[in-house]
């Protein structure tokens, strides 16, 4: 994937796209930064994880702009968060995730959400939003305990 991102970074560097390429460098270099500065190894799954912080970057600035009516502010972090979604996995459906939830339930030995939310997170793999997961975490623990 870091390939993919250096590849689409070149291409948008000679199409002159500032916007996307920004976007790009920006991912690129908090990767970097995980693997310079805190020394953390980079796999997909580390990837993943930047792409998805980014993206809640983008969702929260389009919350303050909506707020203070700023609608050109507003289109460009929505183009920004297109071009983030591009490079991460298909996310699951929630009846998936909501297997996934139970199948680590099921064989967790500490029932309690922290637990639960944490292990339901590694085995869902980043093909989620963590609201989404801790909302179905919540229902499966509910729903368990009243059996």
């Amino acid at each position: 994937m870091q390939a993919r991102l250096r590849e689409d970074l070149k291409i948008f560097m000679k199409a002159k796209d500032s916007e996307k390429m920004n976007v790009v460098r920006g991912i690129l270099s908090e990767i970097n930064n995980l693997r310079d500065i805190k020394n953390i190894e980079i796999t997909q799954d580390e990837i993943i994880k930047v792409l998805r912080r980014e993206l809640k970057k983008r969702k929260e600035s389009i919350e303050s702009f909506t707020k203070a009516a700023r609608q050109d502010l507003v289109d460009k972090e929505k183009r920004e968060m297109e071009l983030i979604e591009k490079y991460l996995p298909a996310d699951l459906t929630d009846e998936q995730v909501l297997q996934k939830v139970k199948e680590v339930f099921q064989s967790a030995a500490d029932k309690t959400f922290g637990a639960i939310m944490k292990a339901s997170v590694a085995a869902v793999g980043g093909q989620a939003d963590g609201k989404r997961i801790s909302a179905i975490v919540k229902k499966v623990i509910e729903s368990e305990t009243r059996k």
